[in-house]
């Protein structure tokens, strides 16, 4: 029942990562770029995490390499916005991976589900920053 609970809460945290996925680009040359990677990032990791749903330890590493790479990302865009935003962004989905990591190990039987609203609100702040 234990895999059941961190299923759910893989689900419900890639459904969280798909949201940041809606950046726009606009802006100068490097915001562009940037904003361009941050979104192929936050699809590969939205990717490779819905093939670790039964893998906690492994979706951890997985959204904590994508936190890293959110962060640089950020800032090469030369955008003090974008750069805030992606580190929000990535913050969140760090702690959205250790939260998986928690609930799985919890030992748990009652599904529960991460607090995915600091990563819903960072993919808004997100797109903001891109859009503007």
């Amino acid at each position: 029942m234990r895999i059941s609970a961190v299923r759910i809460a893989g689900v419900c945290a890639i459904t969280a990562a798909l949201a940041l996925s809606a950046t726009a680009c606009g802006g100068s040359q490097d915001k562009k770029a940037a904003c361009d990677k941050l979104q192929k990032t936050i699809t590969e990791v939205s990717q490779k995490g819905m093939t670790q749903v039964s893998d906690p330890n492994g979706l951890a590493v997985t959204y904590s390499n994508g936190a890293s790479t959110m962060r640089q990302e950020g800032k090469d865009s030369g955008d003090k916005k974008v750069e805030k935003a992606a580190n929000d962004a990535a913050n969140a989905l760090q702690t959205l991976g250790q939260q998986v990591k928690s609930i799985a190990t919890s030992g748990s039987t009652t599904p529960q589900m991460p607090d995915v609203t600091a990563l819903t609100t960072a993919g808004r702040e997100l797109k903001t920053a891109c859009d503007g």
